[in-house]
């Protein structure tokens, strides 16, 4: 049987209340088994090298960075080990092969 993939994209700032929802359910999902991906766009690239951001990374969650918005924000795209940087196509390819895929905007 295959595994489980569940994709959450993340577009709002660290200040919003987004912020424990998507920790709590990315927790959950990697604890449950299954494969969890979090996509972070727009504002919700300040969650960069943010320990709740690392501490998932380090649990098992797989990051990835919208290129485009942290390049727009001064995020060097060269300064971070455990995030994929891409784009659009990277984020359809991310929703087309989960089984559920969430959006926090």
């Amino acid at each position: 049987m295959a595994t489980k993939k569940m994709g959450i994209l993340l577009s709002t700032p660290p200040e919003n209340n987004n912020q424990a929802t998507v920790i709590g359910l990315a927790n959950e999902a990697v604890r449950q088994g299954i494969e969890t991906y979090l996509y972070l766009i727009d504002d919700g690239v300040y969650y960069l090298g943010r320990p709740e951001t690392d501490a998932l990374v380090k649990a098992g969650t797989r990051l990835f960075v919208c290129a485009h918005g942290a390049s727009q924000r001064g995020i060097p795209l060269n300064t971070l080990q455990n995030a994929t940087f891409g784009g659009l196509v990277s984020l359809s390819n991310l929703i087309k092969g989960c089984d559920r895929f969430i959006s926090f905007n």
